[in-house]
C-alpha cells in the first residue's frame, strides 16, 4: 500500500497561513522600528542644533573674555609701572616746579594747624606725595576718620583739585604688631592688611565726597609688608603706620611700559 501523499493544493493553503501569520507578526515590529529610526533622528538633530548653538554661544564668550582680559594686562601694566615709582622708602629726587613746592607749603601749614599731626611732603617723579600719620586720621585699631582728620583731607582736595593730574594713588599701612584685640579682629578678620586696606578706602571714599573724580584714583592696602622703618622701637612703628596720598600729575613713559 502507498501513504497518502498530501495534495499540493494543502501544502499551498499551508504556505500562504504561514506568510500571513508571519506578516501579521513582523509588520507592526518594522513599524515600531522605523518610527523609532525617524524619532532618534529628530531628536538627534535637534540635540545637534542645540549643542552647535551652546558651542557658537561659549565661543563668543570667550572672545569677550579674552577682549576683557586683554584689557585688564595693559591696564595693570601701566598700574605696575605707576606703582614702581613710589616703592621707595624715601622721596625720589626729581625736579618740580615752583607751583608744585608752593602748594606743598601751603599744605604743610595746614598739617602744622592740628595739634600732633606728622605730614611728610615726599617729591617724586611726575608728582607729589602725603605721607600721613594714622593718628591724624584714625584711632588705634578704626578705620573710621576722626573729625580732625575728615577736615584735613577736604582742605587737601581744595589744593589738590585745582592742579592737573592724571592719577591719585591711596595707600594703607600698619607696623608689624599683630590685630591680637579681640574686637578688632571682628571687625579687620583679615588682620593688618585688611585694616590698611579699609584705612585706605575710607580716605578714598573721602576724597571722592569733596570732588575728586573716582576714576582717577586707585587704592591700596599694604599691612605691614613696605614699612618705611624697622620695627623695633615704638618710634619706628609710629613712622610705620600711615596713609600715603601720591598726586601723579604726569604719567612718564616709561611708567607705562
Amino acid at each position: 500500500m502507498h501513504s497518502p501523499r498530501p495534495s499540493s493544493e494543502g501544502f499551498d493553503l499551508s504556505r500562504s497561513h504561514f506568510a500571513m501569520n508571519l506578516h501579521r507578526v513582523t509588520a507592526p515590529f518594522i513599524s515600531i522600528t522605523a518610527l523609532s529610526l525617524l524619532s532618534f533622528s529628530c531628536v538627534t538633530q535637534r540635540a545637534y542644533r542645540d549643542v552647535s548653538e551652546e558651542k557658537r554661544l561659549v565661543q563668543l564668550e570667550l572672545q569677550d573674555l579674552n577682549s576683557f582680559v586683554g584689557e585688564l594686562e595693559s591696564e595693570n601694566e601701566l598700574l605696575r609701572g605707576e606703582l614702581g615709582i613710589y616703592t621707595a622708602s624715601g622721596p625720589i629726587e626729581s625736579s618740580y616746579t615752583a607751583d608744585i613746592d608752593q602748594r606743598l607749603e601751603e599744605l604743610s601749614q595746614l598739617a602744622d594747624g592740628i595739634a600732633g599731626s606728622d605730614i611728610t611732603l615726599l617729591i617724586v617723579e611726575g608728582g607729589y606725595g602725603l605721607r600721613l600719620d594714622d593718628a591724624i586720621l584714625f584711632d588705634s585699631g578704626s578705620a573710621t576718620l576722626k573729625p580732625e582728620g575728615a577736615e584735613l583731607l577736604t582742605r587737601m582736595v581744595d589744593e589738590i583739585s585745582p592742579g592737573i593730574y592724571q592719577r591719585i594713588w591711596v595707600r594703607g599701612h600698619t607696623d608689624s604688631d599683630l590685630v591680637t584685640k579681640p574686637e578688632t579682629l571682628a571687625r579687620f578678620p583679615g588682620g593688618n592688611l585688611e585694616l590698611s586696606s579699609v584705612r585706605a578706602v575710607s580716605v578714598a571714599a573721602k576724597l571722592i565726597e569733596n570732588g575728586i573724580p573716582r576714576d582717577r584714583l586707585v587704592v591700596a592696602g599694604f599691612g605691614a609688608n613696605e614699612p618705611v622703618a624697622k620695627n623695633d622701637t615704638a618710634e619706628n612703628k609710629r613712622k610705620n603706620r600711615r596713609v600715603e596720598i601720591f598726586v601723579l600729575e604726569t604719567i612718564s613713559g616709561s611708567a607705562g611700559k
